[in-house]
């Protein structure tokens, strides 16, 4: 599954920042703007909906009723055509841009998803940027935290060679890359020091050699295997630290930047900007209009408390769709899944999961051919979803004629949106 944790405090609800938003607080009429806010100006209604957006849920709901009404956002099409249109633009130019590469990559044709590329797609979609960005770690940080799990296990042992490692530990961890290791400020740091991270890795270096000594002499007088264990554990994520880019505090952004499809656009907005291509027009628009697309679904997902996903796939039987997914208190997951199909018009299907593995399906859709169709195959997704260790309590079919979800009224229960966390 999609590693997934909660956290609301997203920043993306900035006019500057996400664009959607401030589409919609353009293009609102002032009686709209009088009922998100009593002032005028932009200045308080934002400031009235950043104190308010956790506490009021009217003003999230007044303000995601305008989103999806919105003519200008309405009308942005689906991404993966969006995309498609950026990658016939770009197919022109003699010198090929480097965006040219990321998307060919992301977009995948339906028949090669799996789940770990899907999920990879999803984090990597741009709607969680932020959050990632939020949530990067130090690496040397979780350096310093096992130094310290190995120094405790080491004070365990009665083994000259024990003690001596564990003097060498203290004595590294109070350097002042270590000792003042922390994700204060992570996202400011632009420049690591070389010269002290090649140096810190050959300290590790060596630590990971006495640790293996210190297991080693454990062995030969059969000494408690927990210990053992415990030992080599830490040692074997030591190890990693063995190499000083492991240690830079910029290459888990790098990572995440260089994966991001929002990220990479917003760097080649900045590149095109100074360009000089022939087609530099039309690529620029392609690009803000992905970008515009990508901060609605953010938007949206902020305020329905919820994680509204578009589809990073390319399948020719389908125009668009996107997937919501929510939580409750009892741990019960809700996902709806809309999609038009070109042949067989509007398809939605709400999913419930609840005590892990049961699940109940309910499919709508008010194409008859379609729906006969969906009849013969049930018996085929029932199977597939035991082999995958997945409960069918409930699969139903229904005419397409109820528009709102129909665990709708549990919104009140049900808690924050999902983030992916780095």
């Amino acid at each position: 599954m999609i590693n997934l944790s909660l956290n609301k405090q997203l920043d993306i609800i900035v006019p500057n920042k996400n664009r959607a938003l401030a589409t919609i607080l353009q293009q609102a009429t002032p009686k709209e703007l009088e009922t998100l806010s009593k002032d005028k100006d932009l200045g308080s209604i934002m400031n009235s909906l950043l104190k308010e957006s956790s506490q009021n849920s009217a003003s999230d709901k007044t303000l995601l009723d305008l989103a999806k009404n919105n003519p200008t956002l309405k009308e942005l099409g689906n991404i993966s055509g969006t995309i498609k249109d950026l990658l016939s633009t770009l197919k022109s130019e003699k010198n090929p841009l480097p965006i040219e590469t990321v998307l060919k990559k992301f977009l995948l044709e339906m028949k090669d998803i799996s789940e770990p590329i899907l999920r990879e797609k999803f984090e990597n979609s741009g709607i969680f940027l932020e959050s990632k960005l939020k949530n990067v770690q130090n690496p040397q940080l979780e350096l310093k935290t096992l130094l310290q799990t190995l120094e405790k296990s080491l004070a365990k042992s009665d083994f000259p060679v024990a003690k001596m490692l564990s003097e060498k530990i203290k004595e590294l961890l109070a350097t002042p890359i270590l000792k003042e290791a922390s994700n204060d400020l992570l996202l400011q740091i632009t420049k690591d020091d070389t010269a002290v991270l090649k140096q810190l890795s050959k300290s590790i270096e060596r630590v990971v050699f006495g640790v293996n000594e210190v297991i080693k002499r454990s062995e030969d007088i059969k000494q408690d295997l927990p210990f053992q264990k415990e030992l080599s554990e830490v040692a074997l994520k030591l190890s990693s630290f063995k190499d000083p880019q492991k240690l830079s505090v910029q290459e888990n952004v790098r990572e995440i930047l260089s994966k991001d499809l929002k990220a990479v656009l917003l760097q080649a907005g900045e590149e095109l900007s100074k360009s000089s291509h022939p087609n530099q027009a039309e690529i620029s628009q392609h690009v803000d209009k992905l970008l515009l697309q990508i901060d609605y679904y953010q938007l949206t997902s902020h305020l329905s408390n919820s994680s509204s996903l578009y589809l990073p796939f390319s399948w020719d039987g389908l125009e668009e769709g996107n997937i919501n997914l929510k939580k409750d208190k009892d741990d019960k997951f809700y996902c709806d899944i809309d999609l038009k199909l070109k042949e067989y018009g509007e398809l939605k299907l709400k999913l419930t999961l609840y005590e892990k593995n049961q699940i109940n399906i309910h499919m709508y859709s008010n194409n008859n051919d379609f729906k006969e169709i969906i009849k013969e195959n049930i018996p085929l997704l029932r199977s597939a979803l035991i082999e995958s260790q997945i409960t069918p309590r409930e699969i139903r079919l229904f005419e397409a004629v109820k528009k709102s979800s129909p665990y709708e009224n549990q919104n009140s229960d049900i808690q924050l949106g999902f983030e992916v966390k780095a």
